[in-house]
């Protein structure tokens, strides 16, 4: 939010606590425009509608309610704890594509998963990557993905389109990574045909059949 919003924000939140029965102090307006100026102001005001509208509105809202409504109405990709320990590699033979939050978590697990306390790794893992990427949201830092391939091709190849029909990671980068016959399937699959045309592997057949149109069509031009 902009300076200029202050008094539209300021009159937004008396209403709301007014309807409560609740007023704001200076320092608790202050504390509120702090924890929100980093959104815009229609994102707000949509956030505030949104919760007065929802079971919550019973309630005085606290800043962490509009937070949470604004991210939700913005989602940024990463997923919850339990989705990212069900993603990221176990072992050396699994392949996966996994944010740096992911990977921080996971080296802070690590101990206890090699000791084979699976369980409290779990844990381990889903504390450290809360804190992190709560620590990463307040920052403004985005999530960043790269692909960690293990010993598995077929695995490899999995995880990468994957992640490319998901928008994680561009698919330029899997090409580099993918045997040529692996490519074009997979761009196909992630709906960018044209550049799926310049890998695409054609059977042996059609490859002659092109190659005498190809003679014919030089030899009436000579």
């Amino acid at each position: 939010m902009l300076d200029s919003d202050k008094l539209s924000f300021l009159k937004m939140l008396q209403a709301t606590l007014a309807l409560r029965d609740k007023t704001a102090s200076t320092e608790t307006v202050s504390l509120w425009w702090n924890m929100l100026r980093k959104y815009e102001f229609c994102e707000v005001e949509k956030a505030f509608i949104a919760f007065l509208a929802s079971k919550e509105g019973r309630f005085s809202p606290q800043p962490s309610n509009i937070i949470e409504i604004i991210e939700a109405m913005h989602p940024d990709g990463r997923p919850g704890a339990d989705e990212a320990w069900a993603m990221v590699p176990m072992d050396e033979f699994a392949s996966a594509v996994m944010t740096q939050e992911m990977a921080e978590a996971l080296h802070i697990a690590r101990p206890l998963l090699d000791a084979g306390d699976k369980i409290a790794a779990r844990m381990s893992f889903k504390e450290a990557y809360n804190r992190i990427v709560d620590a990463n949201k307040r920052s403004g830092i985005k999530p960043s993905w790269f692909p960690s391939l293990g010993q598995d091709k077929e695995g490899r190849e999995v995880a990468l389109a994957e992640a490319v029909r998901l928008g994680r990671i561009d698919a330029k980068l899997a090409i580099g990574l993918l045997p040529p016959d692996k490519i074009a399937p997979m761009l196909h699959s992630s709906g960018n045909k044209t550049l799926a045309l310049e890998y695409t592997v054609l059977p042996e057949d059609e490859l002659k059949a092109r190659f005498q149109a190809m003679k014919l069509v030089i030899g009436q031009k000579r």
